[in-house]
């Protein structure tokens, strides 16, 4: 049997604020992901390790023998993240993000702020396509993600920052009933855009190709504004441009898009690192 160090931390974190919801909101997780990971220690020991009294929730006799341990072990475990941290240099805040809506607000909001509170944090933004920030984060090259989720794709650990819908976005001289094969201009074959664009006309059955694999927002609206195909966008990016969008009948519905934000287990406990955490989280409100 093995406990992990995030497990332990939500049972700790609970105890001292007094619920999940509580404890949720100082994690910067969703309260699903709090009680799953509850959920998780208490099927690992076999035993109940919370009940409720009144609107709060107390230890039974196992859970104050475990969370003793588990103090310890997270006491430890933060001691030592704090001692391999370079002492003569500041300390550095990863965030990994989507191109356009997603990092426009680290950006243009949540990087200010640290610069002006916190000018000894140096904060390291990386943006690129959201299959790429996922194996970011996955390898531990960064502390926070903001990246894009299907409704089926969301994980009990991601906060929900937004929702969009998405929509198929193209010149507004281009006529698709002329198209015997749709062109799809795209951020790359990796792209989440080409991902859902392929998914959804294949399960419609409709011919199309990939015209554009290209490397930036600039250079897709470039390609969108000549009239050289689609692609699919959030609603909110061409919210005010001259694109056209088009929908059913003649292109199938799209389904929404989730911002969500995804932490390195290893460093989210970090008091700078949800600190990022909670001022993306009002970026985005």
């Amino acid at each position: 049997m093995k406990f992990d160090i995030d497990s332990l931390r939500a049972l700790q974190t609970v105890v001292d604020a007094g619920s999940v919801e509580a404890a949720a909101d100082q994690l910067c997780i969703s309260r699903s992901a709090v009680s799953w990971k509850l959920k998780r220690l208490q099927e690992r020991t076999g035993c109940k390790l919370l009940e409720k009294e009144g609107r709060r929730l107390r230890l039974t006799e196992d859970g104050h023998e475990l969370l003793a341990y588990g103090r310890q072990i997270i006491d430890i475990h933060d001691a030592a993240v704090r001692r391999f941290q370079p002492v003569n240099s500041p300390y550095v805040v990863r965030i990994g993000a989507t191109e356009g809506a997603g990092s426009a607000p680290i950006l243009d909001t949540v990087a200010p702020w640290f610069r002006r509170t916190h000018p000894d944090v140096e904060l390291r933004i990386r943006v690129e396509q959201p299959a790429i920030v996922d194996e970011w984060l996955a390898d531990g090259a960064i502390d926070l993600a903001v990246t894009f989720a299907l409704d089926e794709d969301v994980s009990p650990d991601d906060v929900v920052l937004a929702s969009e819908d998405l929509v198929w976005a193209h010149s507004p001289g281009l006529d698709i009933t002329e198209l015997s094969s749709i062109p799809l201009i795209t951020w790359g074959s990796r792209s989440f855009s080409a991902r859902v664009a392929d998914r959804v006309l294949t399960a419609e059955g409709l011919e199309h190709h990939v015209g554009y694999e290209l490397p930036s927002s600039a250079s897709v609206w470039a390609a969108i504004t000549s009239g050289a195909g689609v692609t699919v966008a959030d609603r909110a990016e061409i919210a005010q441009s001259d694109i056209a969008t088009t929908g059913p009948p003649l292109l199938p519905e799209l389904p929404r898009i989730n911002y969500v934000l995804r932490r390195n287990p290893a460093t989210a406990g970090h008091p700078l690192v949800r600190l990022a955490a909670d001022q993306l989280k009002a970026s985005f409100g």
